[in-house]
């Protein structure tokens, strides 16, 4: 098994959840979405993501880390590769309460590609979100992968952006045991 991870904003490629799934396979390797990353052009983000990908048999992405993901399958060739989103940003957010917006990059290339059938995804791909997800609402999740044909697809109730410990280690156990499965 060779297992990718791409982390949210700010993740590191030693610590926290790199550090774990570290631990589960022989060949990983993490690729960090921080502030080296962010200074590259979207392009070059892209194409960073499309080569550090290209030898992973599963993957494991989080939040921003899986938009650019969703980004990088844009007109891409098929892949077999077992993906598991976390918390994944799929588009604008929206929290009134707090006066919060976002607006991921290339939202509207994004959402034309979707609609036209160009997002090529592996056929074994699991979401995982929370129901007060401020980042990416569960109604926009819930959304995008109907449209991207996503039905593996877990709206977890009392769980925000940062899904607790507990549901990362259930999710990561149940793809990680899929894997061991085939």
């Amino acid at each position: 098994m060779r297992l990718r991870y791409i982390t949210g904003r700010g993740g590191s490629a030693s610590e926290g959840l790199s550090r774990y799934l570290g631990t589960q396979a022989t060949d990983f390797a993490a690729l960090p979405v921080d502030a080296t990353l962010l200074k590259l052009s979207i392009d070059e983000q892209i194409t960073l993501i499309n080569d550090f990908c290209s030898t992973a048999t599963h993957l494991v992405v989080n939040s921003y880390g899986a938009y650019l993901w969703l980004l990088s399958r844009i007109d891409a060739n098929p892949s077999s590769t077992d993906v598991l989103m976390l918390s994944p940003v799929m588009g604008r957010a929206v929290d009134t309460e707090k006066m919060m917006f976002s607006r991921p990059p290339r939202l509207k290339g994004f959402e034309s590609a979707i609609a036209e059938g160009r997002v090529n995804l592996p056929h074994n791909v699991a979401v995982y979100t929370g129901r007060e997800d401020q980042v990416c609402d569960f109604k926009t999740a819930t959304k995008q992968c109907e449209r991207l044909g996503i039905t593996d697809l877990h709206i977890l109730e009392n769980e925000t952006h940062n899904l607790s410990h507990g549901v990362v280690a259930g999710a990561i156990d149940s793809f990680l045991i899929e894997i061991q499965s085939k």
